[in-house]
């Protein structure tokens, strides 16, 4: 299982947020997906190689693009999110998404190698959740795929996750590959459609802020994971802040 992971810093009403957003494919579907989103991009938004026109949340989900649909009629920007949706549901991948008003987790970094953010942890247990569900007992690994930013916060996320999952219990080692992968956003259709999800997810502090994105929040949800367990688990789209025992800590 490949999870793409991305990441949002958003102002609402004044109220910072800072939001995740996940997607997750199956390793085996996945060349064709990105066969698909390339000749969608090259439909819509005359894209001539992969990186080009890279999708992302808060340019294709600007209000000027919501503009741009209600006086000329169309939208190529917008069209792009709706086929990306679509063609995230036709490979059926699944959405996961964390988001905190809470200033101490707002940076999403992760205080030392040995600390993962909390937002974070929450995240990969819902990873871990999906994965002990789905891969009982094939073997399978999730993959872990971050955008690239810098050298320094490369190292220190790489650090922090391979940390959190080497001690917090050797079962998770049974569910991830330990060593996370960072790659170019523009490069990657998987991480382009965490942008949008994460950006998507911020806005869910005030829904009502941009009424116009209810559609696209619904095609997120309509791919979230559910687990077996159903109403009576934690949803795989979530606001997280203080809880008690919560998770991030050294282990």
């Amino acid at each position: 299982m490949l999870v793409f992971i991305d990441e949002s810093w958003q102002s609402i009403h004044g109220i910072k947020v800072a939001a995740l957003g996940a997607v997750a494919i199956r390793s085996s579907v996945y060349n064709r997906l990105s066969t698909a989103f390339f000749a969608m991009k090259q439909r819509l938004l005359e894209a001539e190689e992969l990186s080009d026109k890279e999708i992302k949340g808060n340019i294709n989900l600007s209000p000027a693009a919501f503009r741009r649909r209600t006086e000329a009629g169309s939208s190529h920007r917008l069209d792009a999110v709706d086929e990306t949706f679509a063609i995230l549901k036709s490979f059926r991948a699944l959405t996961f998404a964390v988001w905190t008003t809470e200033e101490a987790s707002l940076p999403l970094r992760n205080r030392t190698s040995t600390t993962l953010a909390y937002p974070y942890a929450e995240l990969l247990h819902d990873l871990r959740r999906m994965m002990r569900a789905q891969q009982p007992s094939s073997g399978r690994k999730a993959m872990l795929f971050f955008d690239q930013r810098g050298h320094s916060e490369d190292l220190a996320m790489a650090c922090a996750v391979q940390n959190y999952i080497m001690r917090t219990s050797l079962a998770w080692r049974r569910h991830f590959l330990q060593v996370p992968h960072f790659t170019r956003s523009a490069v990657s259709p998987g991480l382009q459609a965490a942008d949008l999800i994460a950006y998507l997810a911020g806005q869910q502090i005030d829904p009502q802020h941009r009424s116009e994105l209810g559609t696209y929040w619904t095609k997120v949800s309509n791919l979230g994971y559910l687990h077996p367990g159903g109403a009576m688990t934690r949803p795989s789209h979530r606001l997280v802040g203080v809880e008690k025992g919560r998770r991030g800590g050294s282990p």
